[in-house]
């Protein structure tokens, strides 16, 4: 069975690699600049804005993304301040996440 699994890895730098299965890594962000994440409508009928900025830390395991910060309408939260003021699951977050990884991929 053939799948679209990704792998993302943060270098000590803060360079969010990522690959699709059998293809080369890629940088798909910084940690100085963040990823622009879509928010579902869960969230947006919670007060969320369509878009926000995701902010990571450098380094990390394989597979892992250290969120350290979202950033709404210019104003930069905590990651905990921003799931509970807008109802969000970390699960969810992870979604919009793979989503806009997804979505730096398909633009290379």
């Amino acid at each position: 069975m053939k799948t679209d699994n990704h792998f993302i890895t943060v270098s000590r730098t803060g360079e969010l690699m990522a690959r699709r299965k059998g293809g080369a890594p890629v940088c798909v962000a910084t940690a100085a600049t963040g990823i622009e994440a879509e928010t579902d409508d869960a969230a947006r009928a919670n007060g969320a804005p369509a878009r926000v900025r995701v902010h990571f830390a450098p380094g990390g395991s394989n597979r892992r993304l250290n969120v350290t910060a979202v950033e709404v309408d210019g104003v930069v939260l905590d990651v905990d301040v921003f799931l509970a003021r807008f109802a969000v699951p970390e699960v969810a977050l992870g979604r919009w996440l793979r989503a806009a990884v997804d979505r730096a991929l398909d633009a290379r």
